[in-house]
């Protein structure tokens, strides 16, 4: 007879969990449904449950787990952003311990083996769990679980700075075409996508501009992504809508920058944050966007 504490074990269960997905092949627009997060070291299994988008992955054909708070809309309430208005919105560092005060809702991005190929998920953690989901699945996983963090803190900007503040774009949402993004040499690239709040949102009218200190090299709509390439150097980069929110970053030749341009609908007026994220997460949302073909009308 085999007596070990393993074998005992009960599985690992966590709720207020969504999981984040396309909503068909034909219709790639990003979903949000509940699911209920299973950690089975017994079996040695990591189990999603959902009815939409049911998940069971054996330990060692997670590859990585990769953590990341959100910044956006989830269930009526803001992540990280308390008060778009007179806040400050930051990213923690890579490494830094999570305060229980300061704890919100985080990305949990999972990458993993599947036969030969390599897939991905994403799921959405609850701000009153998501201290011991980190805990637990670096139990699990050890090395293979990161949190990413960047140093660039957002902060409001004075609308009235903007040089290029009341510039003319007109944008068509390309629903066929969905160009990649690539590096080229020289030039920093800069990936930015501006998620719905839901996916009935994608393509609204509203526009949302991303400022490279004097000038406009970005244009969205709420469900759109586009890129751009700037020289390298230092600048100011700020999402604008009704409000501006943006950060002073430093921009590298062959490299490549990734963001969300956050959105939030208050008194009927659009308004917006920029975060600055790892590439696996914003490169997820991308394929869930559709591209923002704009060109400059003044």
């Amino acid at each position: 007879m085999v007596s070990s504490a393993a074998s005992q074990a009960k599985p690992t269960i966590f709720t207020d969990v969504k999981v984040r997905f396309n909503r068909s092949e034909k219709d790639p627009r990003l979903v949000d449904k509940d699911a209920v997060l299973i950690l089975d070291e017994t079996a040695g299994k990591l189990v999603v449950n959902s009815h939409e988008k049911p998940l069971s992955i054996a330990y060692e054909n997670v590859l990585r787990v990769q953590f990341e708070i959100t910044t956006h809309m989830r269930g009526g309430a803001l992540g990280q952003i308390a008060a778009i208005a007179g806040s400050t919105v930051g990213v923690p560092q890579v490494g830094t311990p999570i305060s229980g005060k300061k704890v919100t809702d985080y990305w949990c991005y999972i990458e993993y083996r599947d036969g030969a190929r390599t897939q991905n998920q994403m799921l959405e953690i609850g701000k009153d769990i998501s201290e011991r989901v980190i805990e637990t699945m670096k139990q699990a996983f050890g090395d293979r679980v990161t949190q990413i963090g960047f140093a660039e803190h957002a902060e409001n900007v004075d609308k009235k700075t903007i040089a290029d503040l009341q510039s003319k774009h007109d944008l068509k949402v390309d629903k066929k075409k969905h160009p990649v993004p690539k590096v080229e040499v020289g030039k920093a690239l800069i990936v930015v996508v501006c998620p719905p709040l839901a996916a009935r949102d994608a393509g609204k009218s509203t526009q949302f501009k991303v400022h490279a200190n004097d000038r406009a090299v970005i244009v969205n709509r709420s469900g759109t992504y586009s890129f751009a390439y700037l020289d390298p150097g230092e600048y100011l980069l700020v999402s604008q809508s009704a409000n501006a929110n943006g950060f002073r970053i430093k921009l590298e030749a062959g490299q490549e920058y990734y963001f969300l341009q956050n959105t939030l609908f208050g008194n009927f007026k659009p308004r917006t944050t920029l975060s600055r994220n790892s590439k696996e997460l914003v490169m997820y949302e991308l394929t869930g966007a559709y591209y923002a073909d704009w060109r400059r009308t003044n």
